[in-house]
């Protein structure tokens, strides 16, 4: 393993972790905020290499640089009313979130999500906010007669009077103003018989001889920023691309489940940037300081919607699968079973661990 890859590696495990560190914090808040007491609030997996109070919290860092954790109190008493095989969960301690109502459990639960998604408005405000660099290759040509390969082949703007450094200006009449223009407007009259164009000389008459110019780039460019949006102009479109983006993915997910998708084509994307940020992120930066930073802003962004939204699916591992449960709590009036919530959570984790590597055969 190269130190590229080392450095990809390392980018990726760093992106996945602000959003995973985005998620719990939502979760810490909300549950705070509605009385819940976390006991613990845990960054990575494994043994702790940093930890300390705050209040009542523990706060930890992890050895493995992945993945987090947000206990709340209520696990006790979980364990004693089954030890007192109780039909709902009693004696609840102060700031258990068996003791909180539904309501305020739903929005714990919900909030973790929605820091994902505030997280990716976040960077799409960022990536409105920054000038944009536009690189464009001059119409500038080379006549393929002053070219060793292409010598021997008949040359049309060299026969109407062309030279190689010349810069069209337009052709018949349409304004060009880069290479790619060029190219599409010589490809729209490459059947006429004689096409006009303007350079610095003067007009031009051109005839192809089949369909060809006799044109190539000189791979010259021009660079122009276009500056951006102020903070309130970038607020529209963030949100709007924030939503759109959450109405694919749920509409990818929802093709999934009634078989109009294939779950290789639906998650093959997430999936992929999800594991190749660094990489490409690491290429982008190659291009321009400027485009690594949006292409990084833009996986993440990216990938924090479908982590947000994955986390409401209806299994009880994930946060809309808790969710459900809460509902069912307020259309029955009480906790449910404590066997019940075991069995649950026991489902739940069974089914993500079953999940993943049936998933990842896909790709």
């Amino acid at each position: 393993m190269n130190w590229s890859t080392v450095i990809a590696i390392l980018i990726g495990f760093i992106g996945l972790d602000i959003l995973i560190i985005f998620h719990e914090l939502g979760h810490f808040f909300a549950a705070r905020a509605c009385g819940i007491r976390v006991q613990r609030l845990a960054f990575g997996l494994g043994p702790a290499i940093a930890k300390w109070n705050h209040g009542e919290t523990e706060f930890r860092i992890n050895v493995i640089p992945f993945g987090g954790a947000t206990t709340m109190t209520g696990q006790d008493d979980l364990k004693r009313a089954l030890q007192k095989k109780q039909k709902y969960i009693e004696d609840c301690e102060d700031g258990s979130i068996y003791a909180a109502s539904p309501w305020h459990r739903i929005i714990t639960y919900l909030s973790g999500p929605l820091a994902n998604i505030l997280f990716a408005v976040i960077c799409f405000i960022i990536i409105l906010l920054m000038p944009v660099l536009h690189v464009d290759m001059n119409p500038e040509i080379r006549l393929t007669a002053d070219v060793p390969e292409y010598v021997s082949l008949p040359c049309a703007a060299k026969d109407a009077g062309l030279v190689t450094g010349d810069w069209i200006y337009s052709v018949e009449g349409n304004s060009v103003n880069s290479w790619n223009e060029l190219e599409a407007q010589l490809k729209d009259y490459a059947d006429s018989e004689n096409v006009f164009v303007v350079t610095r000389r003067g007009i031009f008459t051109i005839t192809p001889v089949d369909g060809k110019f006799g044109i190539l780039p000189t791979e010259t460019y021009t660079e122009t920023v276009t500056p951006g949006k102020n903070f309130f102009r970038a607020l529209g479109p963030a949100f709007t691309e924030v939503g759109n983006q959450i109405a694919s993915f749920a509409d990818a997910l929802t093709g999934i489940l009634l078989g109009r998708n294939k779950v290789s084509e639906t998650l093959g994307g997430s999936l992929s940037a999800s594991e190749h940020v660094g990489a490409i992120t690491r290429n982008s930066f190659r291009i321009s300081f400027n485009t690594g930073i949006r292409v990084a802003l833009y996986l993440l962004a990216s990938v924090s919607i479908s982590l947000g939204i994955a986390n409401m699916l209806p299994i009880t591992a994930l946060d809309g699968g808790l969710i459900l449960i809460s509902f069912a709590e307020i259309i029955a009036g009480h906790t449910l079973h404590p066997k019940t919530y075991v069995v649950l959570q026991i489902a739940g984790l069974a089914t993500v661990f079953i999940l993943i590597p049936v998933l990842r055969l896909f790709f």
